[in-house]
């Protein structure tokens, strides 16, 4: 992943995370993490976008309009992988998700190709409740190279963005130990592996 993605995603105040082209979650910062939920809870083979969205109850019970954002992820997946369909980590995705959710083989046959993505959402947050956010795909260096998504608060929603953020910075002074000197990092990051045991 560009450095230059990593420090971008430090210092930006909005709720952004890097994807790589198999939607494995790469980085993310804490904005994201408290508008969707840290990466970090789930097994590191599960940090995937597709993963995610079918295996995740959560993930339905924040965002209205589920099917959709589900059907614009595999857009991306299936423009990403398209120079390489035999890709295994592809074909592993693929074989994994189409075995264990009929909902995935129904979008996934749809065959829909989504070269770039803009969008809006409603996240149910539990402990603010709706936060209308836009969405866009932005893609980095490299071909095929990691993306990063961008959300921003829609008008009359910068208000209940930022007190996320206040709540969730309080909710981690309260839970967490002190980070010693020179570790303090808004974004946590992670090497994704190929191996079949590993893959956001």
């Amino acid at each position: 992943m560009p450095e230059n993605a990593k420090r971008m995603l430090e210092a930006m105040g909005l709720p952004a995370f890097v994807l790589s082209r198999h939607l494995d979650v790469l980085a993310w910062n804490a904005a994201a993490a408290d508008l969707l939920g840290d990466p970090l809870d789930l097994p590191q083979d599960r940090r995937n976008m597709l993963h995610v969205l079918f295996h995740d109850d959560d993930s339905r019970l924040r965002c209205k309009g589920w099917e959709t954002m589900a059907l614009d992820y595999i857009g991306l997946f299936r423009a990403a992988i398209g120079h390489d369909p035999t890709d295994p980590r592809a074909v592993k995705i693929v074989g994994e998700l189409s075995l264990r959710s009929s909902e995935f083989r129904r979008l996934w046959a749809r065959n829909e190709v989504r070269d770039n993505v803009h969008g809006a959402k409603t996240i149910r947050h539990p402990r603010i409740g709706d936060i209308d956010v836009e969405w866009d795909a932005y893609p980095l260096r490299g071909m095929p190279g990691p993306t990063m998504i961008v959300f921003v608060p829609q008008p009359g929603h910068e208000d209940r963005l930022s007190l996320l953020g206040t709540v969730m910075a309080s909710q981690r002074a309260s839970h967490t130990p002190p980070t010693p000197p020179g570790q303090l990092s808004m974004m946590r990051s992670l090497t994704v592996a190929t191996s079949p045991a590993s893959m956001p």
